[in-house]
């Protein structure tokens, strides 16, 4: 097939196609400059506060699956083959949407400005419930679908009404209200052949088999590997980083994949947080435990777990479960793939052990077995949506209470997540108590640094306690 030269999406069932530098323009930008849809604001441009949230519908299962997003991080390439919902696009027929009307009927808009975020993120809370089958949004699922939304006036007691009020009964989902036959054969024909945008001095490339991407990696070594963009568009806007060449997985089949291959899970280079988090859930539940409050729902929607581990920041919040869970990356290049184990993948601070031609095809992570034991530990000033000061991850193969193997790992205290093995090496073979751990609590080999996130003291004194409440969990659920 021919390689096309343009990203092809819709917003609000309207056809754009963009080329050459304006494919790293943001949606938000895109949306208020050049659609003249203002619903959508941008406050914090970090895919923060919410108020650029809108709606992304992408190919799943012959139907458009809507999820919320961040529109200001969110640059154009990543449209291709979507249709973008805006607040604008909210409405049924002439009238306001369900969603819109519990709203107002709750008072639930004060100075406005946070409003159009909430109205698309209570829309993808109530497209989740309506796949469900669930007939309401109850208001623990209210609180977890809107971490990702700010308001300023504190008027979350009526927002959170709103949310519980939405008549599902009844309602429409968005995937019936903007279905197009015409426009599914176009996404689909279109995902079907590769992106290549090369124009003043920009370089843009979707390849859409594995076999092209390992193609331009090894012709175009420099070129950045983008996921989800919730990293690489904060840096962006900040002025900080500027991705002028940049390959998207995205329209990669076998990278959109997470299976579960024997005691293993391989998770695609694509997969986003949300679709693992699906799949953790009854496969690893504590690592899904740890992704329900690892980002908001706009973020995960994007993140993926390979760009979590690529960023190779040493407070990545998943990187010491995977440390415990022997976590390998499955890395391909046109002459051959190779596995490393993530322990090794580091080198030292944000450098790794990936050559230029090379990507990440995929994660793997042991699944728990019977009788082991996995705790996750993020410590932070908020509870959602934050960065961790402390990650703390411990996995035990025990054999009554017996040690049969430890894996131990924190992140945030040094310049890159540490593995504990002098003490994993200790506690194999020894008994399971309270007293082996507060001795190796007591003298850590970490160094943590002093900054906003909190003093060296203060991580200091996180670890020690996360390894004793690791302890005092563990025991509590060992027959005694």
């Amino acid at each position: 097939m021919t390689v096309r030269s343009s990203v092809v999406f819709r917003v609000n069932s309207r056809r754009f196609e963009v080329a050459g530098r304006d494919c790293l323009r943001t949606l938000a930008d895109f949306l208020r400059r050049d659609l003249s849809l203002p619903g959508t604001k941008v406050v914090c441009a970090e895919g923060d506060c919410g108020a650029c949230t809108v709606l992304l519908g992408g190919v799943s299962e012959g139907r458009l699956r809507y999820k919320a997003v961040n529109s200001c991080i969110l640059p154009l390439y990543a449209l291709d083959s979507c249709h973008v919902v805006t607040v604008e696009g909210l409405k049924d027929g002439e009238s306001l949407s369900a969603v819109q009307t519990a709203l107002i009927d709750n008072h639930a808009a004060q100075c406005g400005y946070c409003t159009p975020g909430f109205a698309c993120a209570m829309t993808a809370l109530a497209e989740g419930a309506l796949a469900a089958g669930n007939d309401a949004i109850s208001e623990k699922k209210a609180r977890n679908g809107l971490t990702g939304n700010l308001c300023r006036c504190t008027g979350y007691d009526s927002i959170l009404k709103a949310a519980q009020a939405i008549p599902l009964a009844g309602m429409t989902g968005l995937s019936e209200r903007w279905h197009s036959d015409e426009h599914m054969r176009e996404f689909v024909e279109l995902r079907g052949r590769s992106v290549a945008i090369e124009s003043g001095g920009i370089g843009v490339f979707i390849p859409a088999t594995l076999a092209d991407a390992l193609r331009l990696k090894k012709s175009l070594p420099g070129l950045k590997i983008v996921g989800g963009a919730t990293d690489t568009g904060v840096l962006v806007n900040k002025g900080v980083e500027k991705s002028v060449r940049v390959m998207s997985l995205a329209h990669v089949p076998e990278l959109s994949q997470v299976r579960k291959d024997g005691e293993w899970a391989e998770v695609g280079a694509s997969v986003t947080l949300d679709d693992l988090e699906a799949f953790a859930e009854a496969e690893a539940p504590e690592l899904g435990r740890l992704l329900h409050v690892f980002a908001s729902p706009q973020i995960k929607n994007r993140a993926t777990l390979a760009g979590n581990a690529v960023n190779a920041s040493p407070i990545g919040d998943l990187i010491p479960f995977l440390m415990v869970s022997d976590a390998e990356l499955e890395l391909k290049s046109a002459g051959g793939g190779r596995r490393v184990a993530l322990d090794a993948f580091y080198q030292g601070y944000k450098k790794i052990d990936l050559r230029p031609d090379e990507l990440v095809a995929a994660v793997r992570f042991r699944l728990p077995s019977t009788g082991s034991v996995t705790r996750l530990y993020k410590a932070s000033r908020r509870k959602d949506l934050d960065i961790s000061a402390v990650a703390f991850a411990a996995r035990l193969e025990l054999d009554g209470r017996t040690i049969r193997s430890a894996r131990l790992a924190f992140g945030g205290v040094a310049p890159t997540v540490l593995r504990m093995k002098e003490i994993e090496a200790l506690w194999t073979g020894a008994e399971f108590t309270r007293e082996l751990v507060a001795r190796a609590s007591a003298d850590l080999p970490v160094t943590p640094i002093s900054d906003v996130r909190g003093s060296k003291e203060f991580r200091l004194r996180l670890c020690r306690n996360l390894m004793l409440k690791f302890a005092d969990e563990t025991l509590a659920g060992l027959p005694s």
